[in-house]
């Protein structure tokens, strides 16, 4: 294989491992959102769990002051039942404050989860970006190589090397 083939060759080689990296890192990145919205699935559940507890207890408290005032033998009114339902009211709060913390969370969990996604299809189109300058990097570098010998040298170091003074310059002029 000639030096020009493979200086190509490696270019090529370069710009595909660019190209497959971008895609290693969406598919990463597809399974780590995948994972972030399972976390989401769990949010639910507990929300659910969270929820039954509440209700469970209510009625548990609502059946404590029903016993307590009948063992009085009272009637479940006046002050006693603005007790009760003044409970009933407070449990109650608890629970929309927490059901509400809980969508929260799963909004900002299913959020970081298509953030996670839209890195990965950064990713593959800084692979496909890379890929390019890599080619056309690739192919400046080869345009030079092959260049190299056609050119004709016309710096100023070469002239002086070849012991030329350039027209209008004597080595005494400083």
């Amino acid at each position: 294989m000639s030096f020009d083939a493979a200086f190509l060759a490696l270019s090529t080689v370069q710009a595909i491992s660019q190209i497959g990296e971008g895609y290693a890192q969406k598919a990463e990145a597809n399974l780590n959102a995948t994972i972030i919205e399972g976390k989401a699935g769990l949010i639910d559940i507990q929300k659910d769990i969270e929820n039954k507890q509440y209700m469970r207890a209510k009625g548990q408290a609502l059946s404590e002051g029903m016993a307590v005032t009948a063992g009085q033998g009272f009637m479940p009114s006046g002050s006693k039942l603005a007790i009760m339902l003044d409970t009933q009211k407070q449990i109650s709060l608890d629970q929309a404050i927490g059901q509400f913390n809980f969508e929260q969370e799963k909004r900002f969990t299913l959020a970081e989860a298509d953030a996670v996604r839209r890195s990965g299809k950064a990713a593959v189109r800084a692979g496909w970006s890379n890929a390019f300058s890599s080619m056309l990097s690739g192919a400046f570098q080869y345009g030079m190589y092959t260049q190299q010998g056609t050119r004709k040298d016309t710096t100023f170091d070469s002239i002086v090397k070849k012991n030329k003074t350039p027209k209008g310059l004597s080595w005494g002029d400083h």
